[in-house]
């Protein structure tokens, strides 16, 4: 058992400085920081669910794993190690962690908890069978402790091992082990059961969560710092559930001092005339989506996902929902990868621009433009009608289960194909414009628009649910990592059976393009490129995945835009960007 730190002695000292001084020390008190946020899924600890909403307050808490990054995207050892050495193949990892670091409980962080944690999680069984997902297992071996060094083993190097194996947080290991022994439960079960409740070492301590209105977090003060060593200035955050209708408005009356990623113009131009407030802004590193089950009903059909997206009016939400701050994308891939720029526009400066790469360019665009610039209605149905028709006409598989013809109408299974389409109150309006009943009529199919609230409506994205199936598709966002793995989101193994989380959103094995085992190949000769020398083939073989990504169309990105942080004027050294959230800013910012 580690030793569980006291503070008595820093209690006495401050007695003893008291006693000394002729008149105590009054502090001002904290002036908390409140940001506005989304609904949680309470997934606190990371292993189930990946909402964002979650993810921020996972970042607050933890900080940072071995290996951290820096506004610039830059991979370094976070402050936890002393020392990393690595072995010339890069199978052998040896951190040396610092002393004196210390959990939000008091406990002391070693190389113990670090093995704890990883076997925490490389527990692949024990970890499905709460529902949750880890892929460390495929890439790490064994773990040793030596002191307070913790040496890994790798049995797979892949291009991003420093972010796939390095960026996990770790866990307390004796908080959570005697919490599982009085439970009578595995230490997976008390950490699922306890979710919502984490104990981390991060810049700020987990205080209070109200479900759907708010997370209380304040300064730990034994905090060992972030990536600059700084301690956080800002003593007490509140992260508010605030809705959409009102987060403009509370954010302009003072009731929150953050509305990030914001992309509507209607609060964008506002919070720009505004005295008390000011913004950060730059492009994106994601995009808004529509996630579409490829392993439901008529969505099985590549020909009816392109049908759909050539129905799809996508600069009308553009214009409706983003006004002059979005711009089009035809895949999963964001202005700031590399990956999507030949060496010479590198170094011509479009990487984090609005420029269209050569490569971008030869994907295809799902939105047929009249000789205006405008969405053309009629020849965008009419490419639809075409690919039903090629869909309709095949027999094989369950292509045999969709029948008709424009004339007459299409079937799925004897019933009229009907694309259920769920989203958040968010999105009502826009989608509603979008998809109104006149422009309906005119299509191949029926569109159903149905709202949900949001944890609802992300159980049934993931699967998550005991509810029957009965969505094709979702709207939503998504964001990408610092280094991209895809196989980690869309190989076929995240797949799982309904009722259990997905990390495989759009469940996609490769539609007509692959058999479920080619796709993983795939993605796997991607996760394989070597991380220093690879840089080429790792591009080529990124740039094959989003081809095939915007030809079987298990997303449909809806566009790429440039994201707006309104923030309370008074708080300064607030730098987000691209690679770096308020909750990482938020550790180096200060009130005026």
């Amino acid at each position: 058992m580690k030793k569980l730190l006291t503070l008595l002695l820093s209690l006495g000292l401050v007695f003893s400085l008291a006693a000394c001084s002729n008149e105590p020390e009054v502090e001002e008190p904290a002036i908390p920081f409140v940001a506005a946020t989304a609904d949680f899924n309470g997934d606190f600890y990371v292993g189930w669910t990946n909402s964002s909403y979650d993810g921020d307050v996972r970042t607050l808490v933890f900080g940072y794993g071995l290996m951290t990054s820096t506004p610039a995207g830059e991979v370094i050892e976070s402050p936890l190690v002393k020392e990393l050495s690595v072995s010339d193949d890069l199978t052998e990892w040896s951190f040396e962690l610092n002393d004196d670091i210390t959990f939000h409980n008091g406990e002391e962080l070693t190389a113990s908890d670090v093995k704890f944690t990883y076997d925490f999680y490389m527990d692949t069984e024990a970890l499905a069978a709460t529902g949750g997902t880890s892929s460390l297992a495929n890439y790490v071996d064994t773990v040793e402790v030596d002191g307070n060094t913790v040496t890994f083993t790798l049995s797979k190097v892949i291009y991003t091992t420093d972010v796939s194996v390095f960026f996990t947080y770790i866990l307390p290991e004796d908080y959570i082990t005697d919490g599982a022994d009085e439970a009578g439960s595995s230490v997976q079960e008390f950490v699922k059961a306890n979710i919502n409740n984490p104990i981390g070492y991060g810049p700020y301590k987990f205080v209070e969560f109200a479900e759907s209105e708010f997370v209380k977090l304040e300064a730990f003060e034994d905090f060992i710092g972030n990536w600059q060593g700084n301690m956080p200035k800002i003593k007490e955050i509140i992260v508010k559930v605030t809705p959409s209708e009102t987060e403009l408005d509370q954010l302009l009356l003072g009731e929150v001092d953050l509305l990030s990623r914001t992309v509507e113009a209607e609060k964008i131009i506002p919070a720009k005339e505004a005295e008390n407030l000011t913004t950060n802004n730059y492009f994106r590193h994601g995009g808004g989506t529509m996630v579409l089950h490829t392993d439901y009903e008529v969505f099985q059909l590549t020909e009816v996902r392109q049908a759909f997206a050539y129905t799809f009016n996508r600069p009308k939400v553009i214009e409706l929902f983003l006004g002059e701050y979005g711009i089009a994308s035809q895949g999963p891939y964001s202005k700031n990868q590399w990956m999507m720029y030949d060496d010479d526009e590198i170094a011509d400066g479009m990487v984090g621009t609005a420029a269209v790469s050569r490569f971008e360019a030869s994907l295809t665009d799902y939105d047929i433009l009249d000789a205006d610039g405008n969405f053309d209605e009629a020849a965008n149905i009419a490419k639809a009608e075409e690919l039903m028709t090629m869909a309709a006409n095949k027999t094989t598989g369950e292509y045999a289960n969709l029948t008709g013809d424009v004339a007459g109408g299409f079937m799925w299974k004897g019933e009229p194909v009907d694309i259920k389409i769920a989203f958040t109150a968010f999105w009502s309006d826009t989608y509603h414009l979008t998809w109104n009943d006149t422009y309906v009529a005119e299509l191949p199919f029926n569109i159903t628009l149905v709202g949900l609230d949001w944890p609802v409506m992300y159980g049934h994205w993931i699967g998550d649910t005991t509810e029957e199936r009965q969505y094709h598709a979702f709207v939503g966002g998504m964001g990408y990592g610092l280094k991209v793995n895809p196989i980690e989101s869309y190989g076929t193994d995240k797949i799982l059976e309904w009722g259990n989380p997905s990390d495989n959103g759009p469940r996609f094995s490769g539609g007509s393009s692959y058999s479920p085992a080619e796709w993983d190949q795939l993605l796997m000769d991607i996760e394989n490129s070597h991380p220093v020398t690879g840089g080429d083939e790792y591009r080529e073989m990124f740039r094959t995945y989003v081809e095939t990504m915007n030809y079987e169309l298990p997303i449909i990105p809806v566009y790429s835009n440039n994201y707006h942080d309104l923030y309370n004027a008074n708080l300064e050294n607030f730098n987000t960007n691209s690679l770096w959230g308020w909750a990482d800013a938020i550790q180096d910012a200060n009130w005026k």
